[in-house]
């Protein structure tokens, strides 16, 4: 209903509401300088503290040594094109994952080294990088003992409202299979004694954690290459279980990739997952549905076309109907974006790159804080539970947890950028009421990482317009009108150049259509101009600058924060 009610309103501001398309160029933006860089792992993140989110890419794979990298953003959503920082070590690094460990405010990143220095036949770890202070570490603090790794997340295993490591452990292309592991958080650190181990073997490329169950506590899915996939469900006290609850009936697929959503409007969990018919398999992208009661086994109830030597997936809403939508890429593949129907996907794509690259990962988000938008979700909890999804899939930041009306302290909950879910450190009961202040990514920007040393990484701009964008604005002589800075803590500056004296009145308006300040009228005069309008008693959240010149009206979006 939010998403519905923010393009009524800004249907009220056209004359004409364009068709839905797609909202990426058929080629990337921004390509960062190759530089021979195997570029695998992905996070986006703000490393530095200067809210702006930065690249993070773990580069090698099984090809090479090499480092872990950061690009900063420019804070304007640009980035330079090499990396500004990278790590003293070099390793054969496959993906990572970006948290608060250690709760200092910080985001720290671990990461999956597949194979150690020796190369094939020698193993490899998981590591953790700190954050001191807005800059990594360049060598990592924590290091676990030697396994075959390619994948690795962050969530909440055992339900305290910290950050635990669920390491993906196999080398499947020599049969080397391995049980799965969570390093538990111990007061910010991790011990490798201290380890959750499943109690059979696998071939996992990839693992996840989510509630797919819906009891309210998170589950883990490793999904395999050459043996089946399995998820290890919570108990009603966290307690993920060593012994496999479901795995997936057809056997060995072949899988690489694995994302978690949730059908809309039904809310029941599903895990999508590509796969790669490098060595066999078929090649195409599975998805399957969980809830209650939960399958000992299934078969995908969705299948893609043939897709090949598929990789990275997401889960992400492209066209605003607040319906997910499945965003995916391969290897010498072009990046594809399936239209979400609320429980499954088109197998048509309704968007396909013309630049094809080796992609690795894909992540999404509003990297200049254009559209960030506004939302509070409310929950009346009717059963024990720690974990709680919002209403949107790419979450930018939780501004605000209140539980009964008092607001909750940071340590009192956990999440991870881009991710959905909240845990909590305690259990909510039954009669609680929470509601939890974000800000979520309305138009995302895709980023990818690419293990071609040819090509650098990827941005792909989403250049959806928040208004219908009619004649008037692209007439010679229409008048040009910046804003700055963006986002705006306290005093917005307009400059404006006409190719006439005009008189003009502002006002600023929210995405629901409602005026929330007169910013005054104005004679200006020929060229240039610039005025300053004080912000600082609005709410943070997106709004509309409204321009009324002569017989022509114009909108500038810009953000609060």
């Amino acid at each position: 209903m939010r998403i519905l009610l923010l393009l009524l309103a800004l249907m009220v501001f056209s004359r004409e509401v364009l068709p839905q398309t797609i909202p990426y160029n058929l080629y990337p933006d921004w390509e960062s300088t190759p530089q021979g860089h195997v570029a695998t792992g992905l996070g986006v993140a703000d490393i530095n503290g200067d809210g702006w989110k930065d690249i993070i890419a773990a580069n090698g794979n099984d090809i090479d040594r090499q480092h872990l990298v950061v690009y900063y953003n420019q804070g304007d959503g640009t980035f330079p094109l090499v990396p500004d920082w990278q790590s003293f070590d070099v390793d054969y690094h496959g993906h990572l994952a970006v948290g608060d460990i250690n709760r200092d405010g910080w985001l720290d990143v671990a990461v999956s080294v597949y194979l150690g220095q020796y190369g094939w036949g020698s193993k490899g770890k998981v590591k953790v990088y700190y954050n001191t202070g807005g800059e990594l570490e360049t060598t990592p603090s924590f290091q676990s003992n030697p396994f075959y790794t390619f994948s690795c997340s962050l969530g909440d295993a055992d339900a305290d409202g910290d950050l635990d490591l669920a390491v993906a452990c196999s080398e499947t292309y020599h049969s080397k299979y391995d049980y799965g592991r969570i390093f538990f958080n111990e007061n910010g650190l991790f011990s490798i004694d201290n380890v959750w181990l499943s109690d059979i073997v696998m071939g996992p490329m990839d693992v996840e954690f989510g509630d797919l169950d819906g009891n309210g506590f998170m589950d883990v899915i490793f999904v395999s290459e050459t043996t089946p996939s399995y998820i290890f469900l919570a108990d009603t006290n966290g307690q993920i279980s060593s012994s496999p609850v479901w795995q997936s009936a057809e056997g060995n697929t072949y899988l690489n990739s694995v994302d978690i959503g949730h059908t809309f409007p039904y809310n029941i969990p599903y895990a999508v997952m590509t796969g790669n018919n490098q060595t066999s398999g078929d090649g195409r992208i599975r998805q399957y549905l969980f809830g209650q009661p939960f399958p000992e086994t299934s078969y995908a109830y969705w299948l893609s076309d043939l897709v090949g030597y598929g990789s990275g997936i997401l889960i992400a809403d492209v066209t605003r109907d607040q319906i997910p939508d499945l965003i995916y890429g391969g290897w010498w593949l072009p990046v594809e974006v399936l239209v979400g129907d609320g429980t499954s996907f088109n197998t048509t794509p309704a968007y396909t790159s013309s630049m094809t690259s080796v992609v690795e990962t894909i992540q999404m988000a509003d990297l200049g804080k254009e559209t960030l938008v506004s939302d509070q979700d409310e929950y009346v909890i009717s059963f024990r539970q720690n974990v709680l999804y919002l209403s949107h899939q790419v979450i930018d930041q939780i501004n605000e947890v209140r539980k009964n009306g008092v607001t909750m302290e940071d340590t009192d909950f956990i999440y991870v950028p881009n991710k959905n879910w909240i845990s909590f450190a305690h259990p909510l009961f039954a009669g609680d009421q929470v509601t939890v202040d974000y800000l979520y990514c309305l138009d995302g920007d895709l980023i990818i990482t690419n293990w071609d040393s040819d090509k650098g990484n990827f941005i792909y701009y989403n250049n959806a317009s928040p208004v219908a964008i009619d004649e008037p604005f692209q007439r010679p002589g229409s008048p040009e009108i910046g804003l700055f800075p963006q986002p705006v803590a306290d005093l917005l500056n307009v400059t404006v150049r006409l190719s006439r004296k005009s008189e003009c009145r502002f006002g600023i308006y929210s995405t629901e259509g409602k005026k929330m300040k007169a910013a005054g009228q104005y004679d200006l005069p020929e060229g240039p101009s610039k005025l300053t309008i004080d912000v600082s008693a609005l709410p943070v959240g997106v709004y509309f600058l409204k321009i009324d010149l002569d017989n022509e009206q114009f909108l500038r979006k810009f953000v609060k924060f």
